[in-house]
């Protein structure tokens, strides 16, 4: 989006201050390392046991076999899907994230805009309360300016964070945030 489509968006008398886009590459190896390997054994299970039912609907002489194959080949669907997103379609979501996220940030709201599958625009309202993190990697920053925290039913939380990731002007980005939210509690 262009300076021009945010004012689309924006309420009456609403300013844009900054926009942008997460910087071209891969961030959070660690991260990306740990869910692929988490994901190749879901990978390779659905590939097994896909395979396996294809291999039983050929050979199927009977009805038997021929349920079996078709159980199995559905059976094996969701565990490749999860397998093949983890292992290789993160990586290409990663390396295609500076074309399909946007950023902005005017004096009374953060936006992102994606468009992957569909087109999606968040607004998250900053006020005085809203937490705000800067995270500073390498080459990138990212910039959480909202978190949502919930009983997970088992005794303990789970922490939503939400925000511009792996941006260039991260620490610009912070201070403006904390500038809008020092005007808004006076």
């Amino acid at each position: 989006m262009t300076g021009e489509a945010w004012q689309d968006y924006l309420a009456p008398g609403e300013r844009l201050l900054w926009q942008g886009a997460p910087l071209p590459g891969i961030f959070d190896l660690p991260k990306r390392l740990f869910l692929a390997a988490f994901g190749t054994p879901f990978l390779v299970g659905g590939v097994a046991c896909f395979g396996f039912g294809l291999s039983f609907m050929g050979k199927a002489d009977g009805i038997a076999l021929l349920g079996l194959g078709i159980f199995l080949a559905i059976f094996a669907t969701p565990f490749l899907a999860v397998g093949l997103y983890l292992v290789v379609l993160q990586w290409i979501e990663a390396m295609q994230a500076h074309r399909r996220v946007r950023y902005a940030l005017t004096d009374r709201a953060a936006y992102i805009a994606r468009h992957y599958w569909r087109r999606s625009l968040e607004a998250l309202p900053i006020r005085p309360q809203t937490a705000v993190e800067l995270v500073e990697g390498r080459g990138a920053c990212t910039v959480w300016l909202h978190t949502r925290r919930e009983d997970d039913g088992d005794g303990g939380t789970t922490t939503e964070k939400k925000g511009f990731e792996n941006i260039a002007e991260g620490r610009e980005v912070f201070a403006l945030i904390r500038g809008l939210q020092s005007k808004e509690s006076r």
